[in-house]
Order: structure tokens, then sequence, then C-alpha cells
């Protein structure tokens, strides 16, 4: 039918979780055209691309209803609305927020970028703002991520600051430029002035530029302030996180900091450096890794 209410399955159990009461049907005419503007590649190996190809040539619009249920179960206790959030920041006094958009558990890269973002600009608080929803095989699970967070926040990582960590139920598109431009319209949302936006940001494989991401907001004004950042890496000749990586001095110092590599650890049970992420961080996820493996 055109118009009227249909119910929506879950992907995971195929069990009913709401209702949409259709408004409209449009038929996407050309699905490889849309994926290149979106995507910039029709590549089917690329995830964003797979799930829209996947996904069907039609949309369908109206407004949507979760069952009380399916909305308990999901539910984790850091997700909060926009007015939530707003109301987090107007009674602590923060009025300076910086948004920090992640699909991955922190390493240290992660924390030297936001601490000194918040350095930078002066601001009362960050928002940590984890992606909680669909993730691709082998991506940390919302549950680790979250669980990392609070195990920073607890040790007061971001002390004298504030934070606020609060999830973002959605799924990543893995569509680089547009959707960095996306993530911070979210955060805006959220009440955020600041927002980090570091290399190959939101990005997947080598389908996008490095710097891609943070070129596209030159074009554009979302009237809130983009931080840039280099990618952080270790410097062994230094012994410290840092983005300044002269090509004469330390092009031979550098480690890596990712999450692909602490995975890599994890499946080789190997020890992971004090250097990419706290040790009782490294704890934590060997233990996390061992139960969910």
């Amino acid at each position: 039918p055109e118009k009227g209410e249909i119910i929506i399955k879950s992907k995971i159990d195929n069990q009913p979780v709401g209702v949409i009461n259709i408004q409209s049907i449009e038929k996407i005419d050309n699905m490889h055209k849309t994926a290149l503007k979106w995507f910039q590649t029709d590549d089917n190996k690329h995830p964003g691309v797979k799930r829209f190809f996947d996904s069907g040539e039609y949309i369908l619009s109206g407004e949507t209803y979760l069952f009380k249920e399916y909305r308990q179960k999901t539910k984790n206790d850091y997700e909060f609305s926009p007015k939530n959030t707003r109301e987090i920041f107007y009674q602590n006094g923060w009025q300076n927020i910086i948004g920090f958009h992640t699909r991955n558990i922190p390493h240290k890269g992660h924390e030297y970028i936001q601490k000194l973002a918040l350095e930078k600009s002066s601001s009362d608080a960050i928002l940590i703002s984890p992606v909680t929803g669909l993730k691709k095989k082998g991506d940390f699970t919302a549950e680790i991520i979250i669980k990392c967070y609070e195990i920073l926040i607890r040790q007061g990582c971001y002390s004298p600051s504030g934070v606020l960590l609060s999830s973002f139920n959605t799924f990543s598109r893995y569509s680089g430029p547009r959707e960095a431009v996306f993530t911070a319209i979210c955060r805006k949302n959220f009440g955020c002035n600041y927002f980090i936006v570091g290399r190959d940001h939101t990005g997947v494989g080598k389908y996008y530029n490095a710097n891609v991401s943070q070129k596209i907001f030159n074009n554009i004004d979302l009237g809130m302030t983009i931080l840039f950042f280099d990618k952080a890496s270790y410097c062994k000749k230094r012994r410290k996180i840092t983005t300044q990586f002269d090509k004469s001095l330390y092009k031979n110092s550098r480690l890596e900091l990712s999450g692909t590599l602490i995975r890599e650890l994890l499946k080789t049970h190997k020890k992971i450096p004090k250097y990419i992420i706290k040790p009782l961080l490294g704890d934590y996820l060997k233990q996390a890794y061992n139960k969910n493996s």
C-alpha cells in the first residue's frame, strides 16, 4: 500500500520492534549514481555502499512508533536526547562544549587529541559521543567502548575539564566527508559549539584521502567551530604521543595507534603496550575479548 501502517522488525532476531505509518513511497532512480554522490564510490566492497544496495531502491517515509518494550531493552544508561544534554550543560554551567564522535575504543591518540582540543579552545567540557548502533564485522561492541570510557572518566582522565558520556544510537555509514558534516550537525543539535574532526574522519579502508573530511568544512558554515587535528601517533625517540613528526628527525620513530592494531593484539593474545592504551583499559579488554571470543 502507498499509505498505512506496517510492522517494523529487528534485523537481529526478526522480532517486531515498532510501527511506521507510511506517508510516502519513493523510488531511487539510479542506485549507482546515488552511491557515487553519497560515498564517492559504488564499490560493493565498501561497507556503507553494500548496506545501501542491500536496503533496496525504495524509500518509505512517515511517522514511526517504537514499542516500549523494545526501547527499554535497547536503551542504555548513557543515551541522552538533545534536550537532556543541553539541560546537563546548563545545570553544570558549561557554555563551551566540544563534541567528539567515535566508533572505537579510546587509545592514547584519542586522549591526546581530546585533551589538546580542550586546552586550545578553553572549553568547559567535552561531549564524548560513541556510536552504539549496528557496526561492521570486527568492530568493538558499543558495550566495550562505553565501558572503556567509563574507566577513563573514573580515573579523572579529563579533569579539571567537564565530561559527559552520551551514546549516539545510530549506525556508521563510513561515507567520509558527507558523514563528517552529518556527525558535526548532530553534535550541534546536542548543544556543542565545537567539534573535533581528525584525519580520515568517518572514512573506511582506502576509499578517501586522509584530509577530505576536513577540507569539506572549508565550504560549509555550520555555526560552530571545527577543530582539525592530524593523526596522533607515538614517537619512540621522544617517548610521547604527538601529531608532529618532522620528516628528517622522526620519520622512522613513528608507531601507529589504532583500534585495528589493538584487535589484532587481542586476537593473537599479545600484550598491549602501555604507549597504546592505559594498562587498566588493557586489562579490561583482555577480559572482555576472552569472554566474547
